[in-house]
């Protein structure tokens, strides 16, 4: 797969995403942000957020949202114990 220019700057900036200005567009920024809510212990996914979402993506695009969110924190807990080294890409920003 072909990495874009742009692909490539918004991967190494997906952590500091809210840091980031125009490089993620509204629809990514709620996505990340709904992801954030749904990983991080402590945090829930808002009324706010969830209508934030709803004005980019409809109920099916959520559920695939969520799902992929659900797959990569699965992935996070299996790949631990099997000692699969982190890419970089997914780290969680400090509270």
């Amino acid at each position: 797969m072909a990495h874009t220019e742009l692909g490539d700057e918004k991967m190494a900036n997906v952590a500091r995403w809210r840091e980031a200005g125009a490089l993620f567009s509204d629809a990514e920024r709620a996505a990340l942000e709904f992801a954030e809510k749904a990983t991080i212990t402590g945090e829930r996914v808002d009324d706010a957020l969830m209508a934030r979402l709803r004005t980019h993506f409809d109920d099916a695009q959520i559920v695939e949202l969520s799902a992929a969110v659900a797959l990569e924190n699965f992935r996070s807990k299996f790949n631990v114990p099997l000692g699969v080294e982190a890419q970089g890409f997914c780290v969680v920003p400090a509270r």
